[in-house]
């Protein structure tokens, strides 16, 4: 018995260290160059000022993955803007604040749409000069390999953004009236992918949408965090049917309520028994591994126990919502009838602790 629950307990730990290397999809920014004519300024740093810093995003690349910057956001950019946006001589340090950035995907009635947002404050000491807020989507069959470029121009209409700013200005004290950007002219956002085109060019699908830009941060913070959470909070609730789903059953159904990032609730039930419990979420995507928690009946009394299972779901296909559910784990029997313990276990007793195993289909 203890050969048994060692297995099933290594068998989980490699599902699950299986299943966090497969979840981050890593974005590394190509080099490129940033031609902004007669500047004044350069970036002596990056500061990653987002609430959560444990991802950019998160993209349908086979699975849904967690998307990150291959060496943090703040190195990423540091790293990227020295070879991009390289510092010459008498210019001003300005620091570049990072409130937001975020990439997404959804599917479109021709392939799918990729987007870009991001959200910064430049600043020389202690003194903000200037926000601004960037839009970039790019439409394609697959748009998870664009993103990247997405990212580069969300950048680049940034540092356009504050270059077209009246920061000198503030920087000294100065209360005039801030200076439209030229990224609001028609026709600015051409000439302003014209300067990355080289490296995303080779992309036919690539275009720019038109920016959002201003100098003091105009769009609502409710707006902002509908935005950032739209990818996984439209509808993280699923409902299973299979086999050991919804309790010690031959065929059932369990309902999630996705209560936040990290924890659900779920009732099921079937042929025959049912279930409830909870589950502890990996990462706040619909689709992450969780842990459950759960009490099981079977045979609405005849068996009941209380376990813990390792599972995850593998969804077919980028337009369907339908996947596959496995779970795995270990439950205790906290009682059993007479009758059903001799019928199943041949009159050998049953054991205190047994395999939890289920499997069937999800959306």
């Amino acid at each position: 018995m203890k050969n048994q629950l060692l297995l099933c307990l290594l068998f989980i730990g490699l599902l699950s260290g299986t299943s966090f290397a497969q979840k981050t999809y890593v974005i590394k920014l190509n080099p490129d160059y940033i031609n902004v004519p007669n500047r004044s300024f350069y970036i002596d740093q990056v500061v990653d000022n987002r609430t959560d810093k444990s991802r950019i995003g998160i993209v349908h690349n086979g699975t849904q993955r967690l998307a990150q910057f291959e060496y943090g956001l703040e190195n990423s950019l540091e790293g990227y803007l020295k070879s991009a946006f390289p510092t010459t001589t008498q210019e001003i340090p300005i620091v570049m604040v990072i409130n937001r950035l975020e990439i997404s995907e959804k599917p479109a009635n021709v392939g799918e749409v990729g987007y870009a947002d991001i959200s910064v404050d430049f600043f020389t000491g202690e003194i903000k000069l200037f926000s601004t807020d960037q839009h970039v989507e790019v439409t394609g069959n697959d748009v998870t390999k664009l993103h990247e470029a997405n990212i580069r121009e969300a950048i680049a209409k940034s540092l356009f953004a504050f270059d077209d700013s009246n920061w000198v200005s503030v920087m000294h004290g100065k209360t005039e009236k801030p200076q439209p950007s030229r990224n609001t002219v028609p026709g600015s956002d051409a000439a302003l992918y014209s300067v990355t085109q080289p490296v995303s060019g080779d992309n036919p699908n690539y275009k720019a949408s038109e920016s959002k830009t201003n100098s003091t941060a105009q769009v609502p913070a409710e707006s902002q965090e509908e935005a950032t959470t739209e990818t996984y909070k439209e509808n993280r609730n699923i409902t299973a049917v299979g086999y050991q789903i919804g309790g010690l059953t031959l065929i059932g159904v369990d309902y999630e309520i996705r209560a936040s990032d990290y924890f659900g609730v779920h009732l099921g039930g079937g042929l025959a028994g049912f279930t409830a419990g909870m589950k502890i979420h990996t990462n706040p995507e619909k689709n992450s591994s969780f842990f459950n928690f759960s009490y099981k009946d079977g045979g609405f009394g005849q068996i009941t126990t209380l376990g813990l299972e390792f599972g995850g779901r593998l969804v077919f296909s980028k337009s369907s919502d339908l996947g596959l559910v496995t779970q795995i784990g270990i439950q205790k029997i906290l009682s059993i009838d007479d009758e059903f313990e001799k019928q199943v276990f041949k009159g050998n007793g049953a054991p205190p602790v047994m395999l939890a195993f289920g499997i069937g289909l999800s959306w």
